[in-house]
């Protein structure tokens, strides 16, 4: 059986090679690409600390095919097809952040509000353990990585180059994110990214797009029907146009200069208005950069904005009190939660009203060394039930990437998180989150070692 898999895999990449060769032999290219990202970290998150292995601490694993045509002068087809890899365990899911409510006895700034304080204390301490589960099962699973395991979970479309830009549909990253992403020093990796504390759609599933780049000038407008990886029904279970997404961005770069405006906007249909469509999730990024001989100066900003989370503390409460654990359980088994819907720096389920502030350099100390440093300021001053002061987090970071060759780079990194007031912020890497604290205000630090390697 092993010797018959062995084959069947290896008849498979041999298409895959036929088939680029009769491509590229006809005016068209298909690309097999990739990166492997593997590394040790060392993570402290207040009375929990952790020794392991992980992937994506640089950039996420991944491998993919991609391919053009020539059709005709200023005309070209295109498409991308792109996996996740968890080069840990071979997997294509990321398990979710590691530091959750459920590591410890009971999660701290989970307090129960009116109506629910009047009740008998018997009730008020089974009310107040099912929110804490529920709590606990909503994080982890808006911070698990492709749910679905969609063999492309990363990019998935199909695209045309016109003369007067690119029509491109599919599963993309969107304008906000890639505006944020190539804008600071750590881009989306290791622990010393702002992005560890950001709150942003970074992808946009049914989504189409277009495009237009000429001379260092990049713009892009995104229109996403909605839908996730996990549900397809959302659109005709809720209004027509209930969980769309709307992007755009305006980017300009060049060897010494660059600047880059981005804005997303997610719709949603909340647990307290199911025939609504209301304005979810909203963020809007500035970032620059200007090199000055082997350093470059980055900054950035970013402002994430969620007024109508699909869940709140007090739905939740609700819930537990007119339904019991078995029918919260099914109520919200029907409802799709992402990111945008929970509280990062505090670890709670709520709204979001989040301001990260960006400084950070990369130096060339030598033709294959490279020196990353950021400071990074993020507050979140949303109210709820749970979020009663605001969360504040200090997060420094610094990195060391060595090329080897072309492909190959090791690194190490190191990066601190000062949590002050509710925040709970721990840190992580480009392929997952750190999670978060064993309690408010206790601080994370992580160290990181490992290498990468392209094809």
């Amino acid at each position: 059986m092993k010797k018959s898999l062995r084959k069947a895999g290896t008849l498979a990449l041999l298409a895959v090679a036929t088939s680029a060769a009769c491509a590229q032999s006809s005016g068209s290219g298909i690309t097999l690409y990739g990166l492997v990202d593997m590394g040790l970290e060392r993570a402290d998150s207040g009375s929990v600390s952790s020794t392991r292995l992980n992937s994506g601490i640089t950039a996420g694993s991944r491998w993919g095919l991609k391919g053009t045509e020539e059709l005709s002068p200023g005309w070209k087809a295109l498409f991308t097809l792109e996996s996740r890899i968890e080069a840990d365990n071979g997997s294509m899911l990321n398990n979710g952040s590691l530091y959750i409510c459920g590591t410890t006895p009971n999660c701290a700034g989970v307090t129960l509000v009116a109506p629910y304080t009047g009740l008998p204390a018997g009730t008020q301490a089974t009310l107040l353990g099912g929110a804490n589960l529920v709590n606990d099962t909503v994080l982890r699973g808006a911070t698990t990585v492709n749910a679905a395991n969609a063999l492309f979970d990363r990019q998935a479309f199909v695209g045309l180059v016109t003369p007067v830009g690119a029509f491109v549909l599919g599963r993309q990253y969107t304008p906000g994110y890639e505006a944020l992403v190539k804008f600071n020093a750590f881009g989306d990796g290791f622990a010393g990214s702002p992005a560890q504390l950001s709150q942003t759609t970074i992808r946009s599933n049914n989504a189409i797009q277009y495009r237009v780049e000429k001379d260092g000038f990049i713009g892009a407008l995104m229109y996403g029907l909605g839908g996730t990886e996990v549900n397809r029904s959302e659109r005709a279970t809720g209004p027509q146009s209930g969980d769309d997404f709307y992007g755009a961005n305006l980017q300009y770069a060049n060897d010494v200069f660059g600047v880059a405006v981005g804005y997303n906007r997610n719709n949603t249909v909340t647990l307290a208005a199911p025939t609504e469509s209301r304005k979810g999730l909203e963020t809007m990024s500035l970032g620059g950069y200007y090199a000055i001989g082997p350093v470059k100066l980055f900054s950035s900003f970013l402002k994430a904005k969620n007024d109508n989370p699909v869940l709140t503390p007090e739905g939740v409460l609700g819930l537990l009190a007119t339904q019991g654990a078995a029918g919260t359980a099914t109520t919200l088994s029907a409802l799709y939660i992402g990111r945008g819907d929970v509280d990062g720096l505090r670890g709670v389920i709520g709204p979001v009203n989040l301001k990260v502030f960006h400084i950070g350099g990369q130096v060339t100390v030598s033709p294959s060394g490279t020196v990353l440093i950021a400071y990074n300021q993020a507050k979140d001053s949303a109210r709820s039930a749970w979020a009663t002061a605001d969360a504040k987090v200090d997060q420094f970071g610094l990195a060391y990437l060595h090329k080897l060759s072309v492909r190959t780079q090791l690194y190490a990194g190191y990066a601190l998180a000062n949590n002050r007031g509710q925040a709970r912020a721990a840190l992580g890497g480009a392929g997952y989150l750190g999670g978060l604290t064993t309690g408010q205000g206790v601080d994370s630090r992580v160290a990181q070692l490992g290498m990468r390697h392209s094809f």
